[in-house]
């Protein structure tokens, strides 16, 4: 279930657990599968035992499944819960699996009803056989995960899986920029491939600074020809875009977060300082922290931090953005901003 399911998924605690695993396999033991007889309701799984779950023949698999589902209630020797955990079973666990489409349900059954109706999704149950070598299975992850999962669920787990890796490279222009491994240097990626797309018109990388390597050669030449003096001694921002289409010039300071360093008041008042050694006003710079997401335990620990008057792009809703209005600098009523 945790290599089918990623973790950043909504409910992803009640869909990756045991308990998950458990309905999951009692809904393949009755044959509650997409396309045949058998549904399963939610006390099923608490009855099950350990000894029960060997005896694999159809024959022994349907006769458990009549039992279970007759007017009598047999004892149990060995159930996995207790009768009171059916309706969590039915309320977490199920509800979640059925949110991401693991587990259908048979429609116009009332919730109380005692009657069977939950099963296995076809293309789900299809990811559990065991005959799938390793490469048909990540295949099938991956449609399955495109096909029922969230955007930004997606993105998430694209930006987990980057982080593993050992080549990471920011493209912009012509230049095929290296980064070292981990969270940081993938959000970099995401910021300048992603966000700085979306949001500016004409944008032109002029500083990646990285704690091995705080102002790389490559980037001097940009850094000259606007005048910015850049001290690596003194502070420097992760991430600094120039704007340059037709709406004029604009200098786009980024902070990376992933443990803690957004755009605070104090930050903000440093940068532009910064700015203003190259004749830039506060009105020609942005200010932007970016997060891999909200629900990222680092965006909960800054978040009161954070400038007003800046922005906050999150990696897994690319093309929306976050923004602090003060209504100091900007003379706006909500009317206006809605």
């Amino acid at each position: 279930m945790q290599a089918i399911i990623p973790e950043n998924v909504e409910n992803s605690n009640h869909a990756r657990n045991i308990t998950a695993a458990r309905t999951v396999f009692v809904m393949l033991y009755a044959y509650a599968i997409d396309g045949e007889d058998g549904r399963i309701r939610p006390s099923m799984v608490t009855v099950m035992t350990d000894e029960q779950c060997l005896q694999q023949s159809r024959k022994a698999r349907e006769s458990w499944r009549l039992l279970v589902l007759g007017p009598k209630k047999p004892n149990f020797p060995g159930r996995w819960y207790s009768e009171n955990t059916r309706e969590p079973i039915r309320d977490d666990t199920i509800a979640a699996l059925r949110q991401i489409g693991a587990v259908d349900e048979v429609p116009g059954v009332p919730v109380t009803s005692s009657k069977p109706r939950y099963y296995l999704a076809r293309d789900f149950a299809n990811l559990l056989n065991p005959l799938l070598d390793e490469a048909e299975l990540e295949e099938l992850i991956l449609i399955w995960r495109t096909a029922h999962l969230a955007k930004g669920a997606l993105i998430l787990q694209s930006l987990k899986e980057q982080e593993l890796r050992s080549d990471i490279y920011v493209e912009f222009g012509h230049i095929k920029h290296p980064m070292a491994p981990g969270k940081s240097s993938v959000l970099t990626k995401a910021a300048v491939e992603v966000f700085a797309q979306n949001f500016l018109e004409k944008p032109e990388v002029l500083l990646i600074s990285e704690s091995a390597d705080k102002v790389h050669r490559e980037f001097g030449k940009g850094l000259d020809r606007i005048g910015l003096k850049i001290d690596p001694k003194k502070t420097l921002p992760d991430l600094i875009i120039a704007e340059t289409g037709s709406q004029g010039f604009r200098l786009v300071f980024i902070e990376i977060v992933h443990t803690d360093g957004p755009i605070s008041n104090t930050r903000k008042r440093k940068l532009l300082e910064l700015a203003k050694g190259s004749q830039l006003t506060e009105e020609e710079c942005t200010f932007v922290t970016v997060f891999a997401s909200r629900s990222d335990p680092a965006y909960r620990k800054v978040q009161s931090s954070i400038a007003w008057g800046s922005f906050v792009w999150f990696a897994d809703e690319p093309e929306r953005i976050l923004h602090l209005v003060d209504k100091k600098e900007k003379k706006q009523t909500l009317n206006d901003l809605l």
